[in-house]
Protein backbone atom coordinates (compact mmCIF):
# COMPACT_ATOMS: atom_id res chain seq x y z
CA UNK A 1 0.00 0.00 0.00
CA UNK A 2 0.94 3.08 -0.98
CA UNK A 3 -0.08 6.47 0.40
CA UNK A 4 1.18 10.24 -0.71
CA UNK A 5 0.64 13.82 1.30
CA UNK A 6 1.36 16.00 -1.22
CA UNK A 7 1.64 18.68 1.38
CA UNK A 8 4.44 17.23 3.16
CA UNK A 9 5.82 14.91 0.86
CA UNK A 10 5.57 12.08 2.53
CA UNK A 11 4.98 8.61 1.10
CA UNK A 12 3.95 5.85 2.76
CA UNK A 13 5.52 2.56 1.63
CA UNK A 14 3.91 -0.28 3.69
CA UNK A 15 3.32 -3.20 2.83
CA UNK A 16 5.22 -6.12 0.54
CA UNK A 17 7.73 -4.78 -1.63
CA UNK A 18 6.30 -5.64 -4.94
CA UNK A 19 3.04 -6.80 -6.35
CA UNK A 20 1.82 -10.44 -4.20
CA UNK A 21 -1.68 -11.56 -5.03
CA UNK A 22 -1.54 -13.12 -0.81
CA UNK A 23 -0.93 -9.26 0.51
CA UNK A 24 -1.01 -5.58 -0.37
CA UNK A 25 2.47 -4.00 -1.52
CA UNK A 26 3.80 -1.37 -3.49
CA UNK A 27 6.10 -1.11 -6.81
CA UNK A 28 9.03 0.87 -8.01
CA UNK A 29 7.15 2.44 -10.55
CA UNK A 30 4.26 3.63 -8.16
CA UNK A 31 7.25 5.15 -5.83
CA UNK A 32 8.43 6.98 -8.91
CA UNK A 33 5.04 8.18 -9.79
CA UNK A 34 4.69 9.49 -6.27
CA UNK A 35 8.31 11.60 -6.61
CA UNK A 36 6.68 13.18 -9.43
CA UNK A 37 3.56 14.35 -7.89
CA UNK A 38 5.37 15.55 -5.23
CA UNK A 39 7.30 17.48 -7.42
CA UNK A 40 10.07 19.67 -5.71
CA UNK A 41 9.51 18.74 -2.39
CA UNK A 42 12.38 16.91 -0.49
CA UNK A 43 10.66 13.42 0.37
CA UNK A 44 9.65 11.92 3.19
CA UNK A 45 9.77 8.52 2.42
CA UNK A 46 7.52 5.89 5.63
CA UNK A 47 8.87 2.13 5.79
CA UNK A 48 6.82 -0.53 7.55
CA UNK A 49 7.57 -3.57 5.21
CA UNK A 50 8.86 -7.07 5.28
CA UNK A 51 10.24 -6.90 2.36
CA UNK A 52 9.72 -8.19 -1.34
CA UNK A 53 11.50 -8.82 -4.68
CA UNK A 54 15.09 -7.63 -4.25
CA UNK A 55 15.16 -5.93 -7.69
CA UNK A 56 12.04 -3.74 -7.29
CA UNK A 57 14.10 -2.58 -3.97
CA UNK A 58 16.74 -1.86 -5.61
CA UNK A 59 15.54 0.12 -8.11
CA UNK A 60 12.70 2.13 -5.58
CA UNK A 61 16.46 2.64 -3.71
CA UNK A 62 18.03 4.56 -6.90
CA UNK A 63 14.88 6.54 -7.44
CA UNK A 64 14.68 7.45 -4.23
CA UNK A 65 18.34 8.23 -4.64
CA UNK A 66 17.63 10.29 -7.91
CA UNK A 67 15.20 12.43 -6.11
CA UNK A 68 17.01 16.03 -6.59
CA UNK A 69 15.62 17.69 -3.97
CA UNK A 70 16.55 14.72 -1.65
CA UNK A 71 14.97 12.16 0.77
CA UNK A 72 14.51 11.48 4.36
CA UNK A 73 13.71 8.14 5.13
CA UNK A 74 12.01 6.88 8.80
CA UNK A 75 11.45 3.29 9.60
CA UNK A 76 7.75 3.40 11.00
CA UNK A 77 8.48 -0.37 12.54
CA UNK A 78 10.10 -2.98 10.06
CA UNK A 79 12.36 -2.32 7.35
CA UNK A 80 13.42 -6.03 6.59
CA UNK A 81 14.74 -7.54 3.69
CA UNK A 82 14.49 -5.21 0.50
CA UNK A 83 12.71 -2.67 2.64
CA UNK A 84 16.22 -2.53 4.50
CA UNK A 85 17.77 -1.11 1.25
CA UNK A 86 15.11 1.67 0.56
CA UNK A 87 15.31 2.64 4.06
CA UNK A 88 19.33 3.02 3.00
CA UNK A 89 18.30 5.72 0.58
CA UNK A 90 17.54 8.15 2.76
CA UNK A 91 20.42 11.11 3.36
CA UNK A 92 18.94 11.16 7.33
CA UNK A 93 17.35 7.55 8.23
CA UNK A 94 15.37 7.53 11.03
CA UNK A 95 14.85 4.68 13.18
CA UNK A 96 11.31 5.09 15.33
CA UNK A 97 11.49 3.66 18.56
CA UNK A 98 10.66 0.10 19.20
CA UNK A 99 11.39 -0.05 15.28
CA UNK A 100 13.44 -2.97 13.57
CA UNK A 101 16.21 -3.32 10.40
CA UNK A 102 16.42 -6.87 9.49
CA UNK A 103 19.29 -8.01 6.27
CA UNK A 104 19.59 -11.60 5.16
CA UNK A 105 20.80 -13.23 2.11
CA UNK A 106 18.58 -13.25 -0.93
CA UNK A 107 16.26 -16.21 -1.70
CA UNK A 108 13.08 -17.57 -3.73
CA UNK A 109 11.08 -20.70 -4.50
CA UNK A 110 12.86 -22.91 -7.24
CA UNK A 111 11.23 -26.33 -8.54
CA UNK A 112 13.44 -28.11 -11.14
CA UNK A 113 16.51 -30.30 -11.42
CA UNK A 114 19.56 -30.96 -10.02
CA UNK A 115 21.39 -28.23 -12.84
CA UNK A 116 18.89 -25.73 -12.42
CA UNK A 117 19.30 -25.68 -8.93
CA UNK A 118 22.64 -25.17 -8.82
CA UNK A 119 21.96 -22.44 -11.31
CA UNK A 120 19.55 -20.88 -9.24
CA UNK A 121 22.09 -21.16 -6.22
CA UNK A 122 24.83 -18.94 -8.37
CA UNK A 123 22.12 -16.53 -8.92
CA UNK A 124 21.73 -16.25 -5.74
CA UNK A 125 25.08 -15.46 -4.83
CA UNK A 126 24.85 -13.01 -7.37
CA UNK A 127 22.13 -11.18 -5.69
CA UNK A 128 24.38 -11.57 -2.10
CA UNK A 129 26.82 -9.65 -3.51
CA UNK A 130 24.97 -6.85 -5.19
CA UNK A 131 23.07 -5.93 -1.22
CA UNK A 132 26.41 -6.81 0.27
CA UNK A 133 27.55 -3.56 -1.77
CA UNK A 134 24.66 -1.01 -0.64
CA UNK A 135 24.86 -2.00 2.64
CA UNK A 136 28.76 -1.43 2.67
CA UNK A 137 28.14 1.84 1.32
CA UNK A 138 26.91 2.54 4.95
CA UNK A 139 28.06 0.23 7.53
CA UNK A 140 32.16 0.48 9.00
CA UNK A 141 34.86 -0.33 6.69
CA UNK A 142 36.01 -4.09 7.53
CA UNK A 143 32.75 -5.30 8.96
CA UNK A 144 31.73 -8.99 7.97
CA UNK A 145 28.60 -8.21 5.85
CA UNK A 146 28.09 -11.23 4.17
CA UNK A 147 28.21 -13.47 7.67
CA UNK A 148 25.87 -10.66 9.26
CA UNK A 149 23.29 -11.42 5.84
CA UNK A 150 24.01 -15.05 6.14
CA UNK A 151 22.62 -15.14 9.82
CA UNK A 152 19.60 -12.78 9.13
CA UNK A 153 20.37 -10.17 11.77
CA UNK A 154 18.02 -8.11 13.00
CA UNK A 155 18.80 -4.53 14.68
CA UNK A 156 16.66 -2.49 17.10
CA UNK A 157 16.84 1.07 16.34
CA UNK A 158 19.40 1.81 19.21
CA UNK A 159 21.54 -1.05 16.88
CA UNK A 160 20.46 0.03 13.48
CA UNK A 161 22.37 3.67 14.43
CA UNK A 162 25.63 2.00 15.47
CA UNK A 163 25.76 -0.18 12.72
CA UNK A 164 25.19 2.78 10.38
CA UNK A 165 22.17 1.75 9.02
CA UNK A 166 20.24 4.60 10.48
CA UNK A 167 21.54 7.83 11.11
CA UNK A 168 19.21 8.65 14.62
CA UNK A 169 16.34 7.52 16.19
CA UNK A 170 12.69 8.93 16.43
CA UNK A 171 9.30 9.09 18.84
CA UNK A 172 7.57 5.34 18.81
CA UNK A 173 4.69 5.29 16.31
CA UNK A 174 1.44 3.77 16.59
CA UNK A 175 2.37 1.19 13.69
CA UNK A 176 2.30 -2.37 14.41
CA UNK A 177 5.32 -4.19 12.83
CA UNK A 178 4.50 -5.77 9.33
CA UNK A 179 3.99 -9.72 9.80
CA UNK A 180 7.27 -11.27 8.83
CA UNK A 181 6.56 -15.48 9.60
CA UNK A 182 8.36 -16.07 6.61
CA UNK A 183 11.91 -15.19 8.02
CA UNK A 184 13.71 -17.73 10.52
CA UNK A 185 15.10 -15.72 13.27
CA UNK A 186 12.17 -12.95 13.52
CA UNK A 187 11.80 -11.48 16.97
CA UNK A 188 8.59 -13.31 18.48
CA UNK A 189 6.99 -10.20 19.16
CA UNK A 190 6.49 -9.13 15.61
CA UNK A 191 3.72 -11.82 15.56
CA UNK A 192 0.50 -11.00 16.48
CA UNK A 193 -0.17 -14.58 18.04
CA UNK A 194 1.46 -17.83 18.68
CA UNK A 195 -0.57 -19.37 15.55
CA UNK A 196 1.63 -17.35 13.32
CA UNK A 197 4.88 -18.09 14.98
CA UNK A 198 3.92 -21.79 14.45
CA UNK A 199 3.22 -21.07 10.54
CA UNK A 200 6.59 -19.91 9.65
CA UNK A 201 7.31 -23.04 6.96
CA UNK A 202 3.38 -22.86 5.50
CA UNK A 203 4.58 -18.48 4.91
CA UNK A 204 7.08 -19.44 3.20
CA UNK A 205 5.55 -22.00 0.81
CA UNK A 206 2.39 -19.36 0.43
CA UNK A 207 4.02 -15.83 0.04
CA UNK A 208 6.49 -15.21 -2.44
CA UNK A 209 8.43 -12.35 -0.01
CA UNK A 210 11.51 -11.21 1.79
CA UNK A 211 14.75 -10.40 -0.67
CA UNK A 212 13.14 -12.96 -2.96
CA UNK A 213 14.16 -13.14 -6.37
CA UNK A 214 11.78 -13.50 -9.82
CA UNK A 215 12.36 -17.08 -11.03
CA UNK A 216 11.97 -15.66 -14.23
CA UNK A 217 14.81 -13.24 -14.23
Amino acid sequence: MLNIDKKTGEIYCYGVVGNSMFADGFTDMEVIAALKEIGNKRAIVRINSPGGTADMGIAIYNALKRHKPGVDTHNDSLAASAASVIFLAGETRTASAGSRVMIHRAMTIELGNAESMRKMADTLEVYDKSLADIYADYMPEGVDIMSLMSAETWYTSKEAINSGLATTTGEATKEKPAKAAWFANAPANLFESSADCSSRKRAIAKYHLGAMVAKNI
